[in-house]
């Protein structure tokens, strides 16, 4: 099981959920849906307070995913100002960003079971019907029990 996975189960065990809005709500996590221009949304810890900023054109369901993306941000590198590093440095941000992704993946499908109606899908069907990327896709099934 991936660290992402192992997260996101114990998240889920102790508040209940696996919805990202409702889980900023649990971790005290302020969401403001801003105009942004070239992100689609980010974390920032400010003041003692920990907010998520979320770009107001998205869906609602490229929000949840943006939302538990930045989650994964707060809670694997809460540390780590990733927005700076990807913007004012020439650090590469990739592996923050895959990895906040996986947490993403895993916190919206947390169940293998969501999954397994796909299991006769190639990733394209996939990742449109859930309108994510392949690549992303591809790792999360390589997960699921029954693709292995």
């Amino acid at each position: 099981m991936s660290k992402e996975m192992e997260l996101v189960q114990k998240l889920i065990k102790k508040y209940g959920t696996n919805n990202p809005f409702r889980l900023c709500s649990a971790l005290g996590y302020a969401v403001y849906h801003v105009p942004l221009t070239g992100v689609r949304g980010f974390f920032q810890h400010y003041a003692h307070k920990n907010i998520v900023y979320l770009s107001s054109d998205l869906t609602e369901q490229e929000a949840a995913f943006v939302c538990a993306h930045e989650i994964g941000h707060a809670l694997l590198h809460g540390k780590v100002n990733t927005l700076y590093m990807a913007t004012g440095t020439f650090l590469k941000t990739t592996p923050y960003e895959r990895e906040a992704d996986r947490f993403a993946i895993c916190l919206l499908y947390p169940d293998d079971t969501e999954l397994l109606p796909y299991c006769d899908c190639c990733i394209d069907q996939i990742s449109a019907a859930l309108n994510l990327p392949q690549q992303l896709c591809q790792w999360r099934c390589s997960q699921v029990s029954r693709w292995v």
